[in-house]
């Protein structure tokens, strides 16, 4: 039984229950389990990111080298971690929660989440583990930006010019890459919650609160909601209809396979799908792997039944050949692909 660690990483309110001694602690035993020398930062848009990047750097002894890239998408961690070699990454966000709340992520030299088993031994070792008496310093880089984006500039080759838009980014991570990607495209876009000021992250906006987002659509245009963090994706189609991961996940299997990238013609999602997904994936031939809550479980899944593709209900899709998380611009895109290849709209879809 984990202690701090949940199904996303360690998540509370900082001072409170995310306090300086668990996280820098962490950092201690990370440090001691994994030995990493070189570290990948990554944060959302929240005004506590700054204090929680101190408090980990803390933790780590000065010859553990941390690299800040700042404001970048969890997606975004696995191309920093192979274009810039480091061993391993932290992302400091709290997702979908307010602003009030945050967290940190730990991701593996693969752009992997860690096994459970690797959570539980870095919960022991926090209960003996003592502080460095001399800590790793903080580097801030902007390659990361470039990094992140030129991979998404390489996987896209959606033709916009049959959407109409409506992009909210929960003012989360999302907010400055998702802008520059489709504007360099001449989208026709409207972007709301893309102005992020350290306390308004998912404040009535991102893919658990679409109200706005939906009052906002005028009839015919395409609804995108991103969470604080964008590692997942919720759709509102042209008749203002939410489109869920069950939605997304059947589109792009369908599209998928189409293509001939759909390895076994296996999809795995979670417990949590509804009854209509399944049915249809079962109609349609495929084979439906399923799996506990959590994205990391489905990215365990899919890499045990050498499936592509897979994700859950709440909007957090994987597509390997690509990522091994989940990444909401990723999705994002791949969508787009789909409902261009099929000459539909998503509300047709359905």
């Amino acid at each position: 039984m984990k202690k701090h660690f949940g199904t996303d990483g360690i998540r509370g309110i900082p001072e409170e229950s995310l306090t300086e001694e668990i996280v820098s602690k962490v950092s201690a035993s990370v440090e001691k389990i994994l030995k990493p020398k070189s570290i990948a930062l990554i944060t959302d848009t929240r005004s506590s990111c700054e204090i929680i990047a101190k408090w980990i750097s803390n933790g780590f002894s000065s010859e553990v080298h941390i690299l800040n890239y700042g404001i970048l998408p969890s997606g975004s961690m696995p191309i920093l971690l192979n274009e810039l070699s480091h061993d391993m990454g932290i992302i400091i966000s709290a997702s979908h929660n307010p602003s009030e709340y945050n967290g940190i992520k730990l991701i593996d030299k693969n752009g992997s989440k860690l096994a459970d088993e690797v959570e539980i031994s870095i919960e022991e070792t926090m209960d003996t583990i003592g502080l460095p008496s001399k800590s790793s310093q903080i580097e801030d880089s902007h390659l990361g930006y470039e990094q992140y984006k030129n991979f998404l500039d390489s996987i896209n080759d959606v033709d916009f010019l049959q959407f109409n838009l409506v992009i909210d980014s929960a003012n989360g991570s999302a907010y400055k890459v998702i802008k520059d990607l489709v504007l360099d495209q001449n989208a026709t876009t409207t972007f709301i919650a893309n102005e992020p000021n350290g306390e308004n992250i998912n404040e009535h906006s991102g893919a658990t609160n679409t109200k706005n987002l939906i009052n906002t659509m005028k009839d015919g245009q395409l609804g995108i909601s991103f969470d604080g963090d964008a590692d997942r994706l919720i759709m509102i189609d042209e008749n203002k209809e939410v489109a869920n991961g069950d939605v997304i996940i059947a589109l792009l299997a369908n599209y998928l396979s189409e293509t001939n990238q759909l390895e076994n013609q296996s999809v795995v999602s979670t417990v949590m799908s509804n009854y209509g997904f399944k049915v249809a994936m079962k109609n349609k031939n495929f084979n439906l792997i399923e799996t506990p809550v959590g994205d990391k479980y489905v990215a365990e899944s899919m890499k045990k039944h050498d499936a592509v593709l897979g994700g859950e209900q709440s909007g957090h899709i994987i597509f390997s050949k690509y990522l091994p998380v989940g990444d909401g611009l990723v999705t994002f895109l791949l969508t787009l692909k789909a409902l261009n290849y099929f000459k539909t709209t998503l509300a047709e879809f359905r």
